[in-house]
């Protein structure tokens, strides 16, 4: 045989290798899709069945991963962090939660960024930056603005622990009453960010899940709750979660209209696990993954935003995103393609609440920090 036509053969077979590798990708998507058999009581979302007494996640293949929704495994040697945290939240005495959906009309809503001057002009080495009035966090951008099964992001993921719901400091020693509900919300997802002046597609959905906190006045009320939701579809609240609460978050999609989701309090060692379809009429981009804490919307303020809940800070760990095609992402990331935001009051003249991320140092690429300031933190911000 010619070294000609032993190439010819290596490249028959890396192609025939890389189909078989991509129909049993599409495979795996299948049966999160058909395995989610357990109506709830809402629309569009169904549960997955509870693995039987024994079942070990760590030594399950992945189609018994995909029958009772767990979350992909990652790639011990591509991800060995990632694995890392995996296995430790997947091996965790969870309880499936299965309890009924509650229908909220506070809401996530998409976000769009002015990014600031010195990076109108993304640069070669650093991550674009720059404010919105609704988000603050990290997003994740491809180049891509059509979903694509091979290529699109397929999962993010991230850990953080829920903070002190409460309003602002009064600067004496207590809190202030605004005589609202202030809130903040802190979820992964894919979808829902415009950038001006960018074309990141049509961005009018957002498949999310995370944690709210709520401070109305005196704390009377308030509190923390675990959601999920697909903007522009309202939220669903799942469980009562506590502040200190370490929470683990997925959202993988298995096609442009459907994505398991995955929430696991691994403080209070409960879980849910559901397979979500997007509201009629939407669907994702597929090229944005997020890490984000946010203020709802639904309120009486002019802007329509709640506001924010003085949370301090919020660490997130182990934070990442990946495509089909198996390339991983992070908030540490320092492609221009990746955007750092922060938030401003609704007037825009103050930083409310603020993101620093870092691909060295404390932080690392995985990790996230985010806290508020200015009014936000302390007397209160006017609507």
């Amino acid at each position: 045989m010619t070294n000609h036509s032993k190439m010819i053969l290596v490249a028959a077979l890396c192609l025939g290798l890389t189909a078989a590798a991509l129909a049993q990708s599409e495979a795996i998507r299948a049966i999160y899709r058909e395995s989610a058999s357990i109506p709830t009581n809402v629309e569009g979302i169904h549960a997955y069945p509870a693995p039987p007494a024994g079942f070990k996640p760590l030594t399950a293949s992945d189609e018994e991963l995909a029958a009772y929704g767990f979350p992909p495994r990652p790639d011990k040697v591509a991800d060995p962090h990632g694995y890392q945290v995996w296995a430790r939240v997947m091996s965790m005495p969870a309880t499936r939660w299965f309890g009924a959906l509650k229908v909220r009309s506070n809401r996530s809503h998409p976000a769009t960024a002015s990014l600031f001057q010195s990076q109108t002009e993304p640069t070669k080495f650093a991550a674009s930056s720059g404010t919105t009035k609704n988000w603050s966090g990290v997003v994740n951008t491809l180049s891509s603005t059509s979903y694509s099964s091979t290529k699109s992001f397929c999962c993010v993921a991230a850990e953080f622990v829920v903070p002190q719901p409460q309003q602002a400091f009064n600067g004496s020693g207590g809190n202030i009453c605004d005589g609202d509900t202030d809130q903040a919300a802190f979820w992964v997802g894919q979808g829902g960010f415009t950038v001006n002046g960018k074309n990141l597609g049509n961005q009018n959905n957002i498949a999310q899940s995370g944690v709210d906190i709520l401070a109305p006045c005196g704390n009377s009320n308030g509190g923390a709750y675990a959601w999920l939701e697909w903007y522009p579809a309202n939220p669903v609240e799942l469980f009562l979660v506590s502040a200190g609460d370490d929470i683990y978050v997925s959202v993988n999609n298995t096609s442009s209209t459907t994505a398991t989701i995955n929430l696991v309090d691994e403080t209070g060692q409960l879980a849910v696990s559901v397979s979500v379809t997007a509201p009629s009429g939407v669907k994702l981009v597929g090229n944005e993954a997020e890490y984000i804490v946010e203020r709802p919307f639904g309120d009486s303020t002019p802007t329509g935003f709640y506001p924010l809940a003085n949370y301090i800070w919020s660490f997130w760990d182990f934070a990442r995103s990946k495509t089909f095609a198996k390339k991983y992402y992070y908030p540490g990331s320092t492609a221009a393609s990746t955007y750092d935001v922060s938030m401003t009051d609704d007037i825009g003249d103050q930083i409310i609440s603020a993101t620093t991320v870092g691909s060295s140092g404390t932080l690392g690429s995985e990790g996230m920090f985010v806290n508020d300031e200015n009014c936000a933190q302390l007397i209160g911000c006017v609507p």
